[in-house]
């Protein structure tokens, strides 16, 4: 996505996130559920209130949040449709049923200012080049006294498996972002700095540890086929994959210990209050 122009950025995103959506809950990658249950207690919920769940993909998040609001409502967006449908089956399957889903650009949302009592956006943010902008964008349409809850893997998260995937694919002729828009947002200091440039108020940051252990080297490459790794390896043809494959799951085998390979996985919640 390096040097991608906006609208070629989002129809990257979009297309990979159309592309993974069937594997997106495999058990590889549960870090997301696991996150998603912590999410309520930063919200305090009355439990009447009307939340806006930001690039809701599969919906981990909005599930959880909906399941937190028995007289209130979730209404949940991304710009994945096929993330959409995961999202609406989940819930349907659960019987839950007050979220309602829509297609949507999260940096041109659909909906009046001061619509939503609280806003969450769970590793989305990080994903489009001016988050400066989208930030604002949220904190429009957010309640005075509402908050802004997202959440960002830390730079270890992932580690050291990411760097000896990004490493041997550049052999491959791919070339990697050197600055990845997770970064920007991965410790206390960076998202506190994005939250007081939208003027939010009362900002606290929250980490938390949800790291397990792949029980093979397979389960890794369900992380890298069925989320955003998937980008870089759609640029191999077949024979290329096929050798890329083979090389770095050789190399994610030699991590293995006697409880499996371990998985680390940090998240980063911020969360801000719109006070004026």
């Amino acid at each position: 996505m390096l040097n991608m122009a906006n609208d070629d950025r989002k129809r990257f995103i979009t297309e990979t996130f159309n592309t993974v959506a069937n594997g997106y809950d495999n058990p590889s990658l549960r870090y997301f559920s696991l996150t998603a249950a912590k999410l309520p207690q930063y919200f305090y919920f009355q439990g009447h209130e009307h939340v806006l769940d930001a690039a809701t993909g599969t919906g981990s998040a909005a599930l959880t949040l909906a399941a937190a609001l028995p007289q209130g409502k979730v209404t949940a967006v991304d710009m994945s449709e096929g993330m959409l449908t995961q999202a609406k089956n989940k819930a349907y399957q659960k019987g839950i049923q007050n979220i309602q889903f829509s297609l949507m650009d999260v940096e041109n949302l659909a909906f009046a200012e001061n619509t939503f009592d609280h806003i969450n956006c769970s590793f989305g943010m990080f994903f489009l080049e001016d988050m400066e902008g989208l930030l604002a964008h949220f904190v429009e349409k957010l309640k005075p006294g509402g908050k802004f809850v997202s959440c960002c893997f830390t730079l270890d998260s992932f580690q050291p498996n990411a760097n000896l995937f990004y490493e041997r694919i550049e052999r491959f002729g791919v070339e990697i972002p050197q600055d990845m828009g997770f970064k920007r947002l991965s410790d206390e200091v960076k998202s506190t700095a994005l939250y007081e440039a939208a003027n939010l108020q009362n900002i606290k940051t929250h980490q938390i540890d949800v790291s397990f252990s792949h029980e093979n080297a397979e389960e890794w490459w369900d992380v890298v086929w069925f989320a955003g790794f998937r980008g870089f390896v759609e640029q191999l043809d077949e024979s290329s994959l096929a050798q890329f494959k083979q090389e770095h799951l050789n190399e994610i085998s030699e991590l293995s210990t006697e409880s499996g390979i371990p998985f680390k996985v940090e998240v980063i919640f911020t969360i801000g209050e719109k006070l004026e």
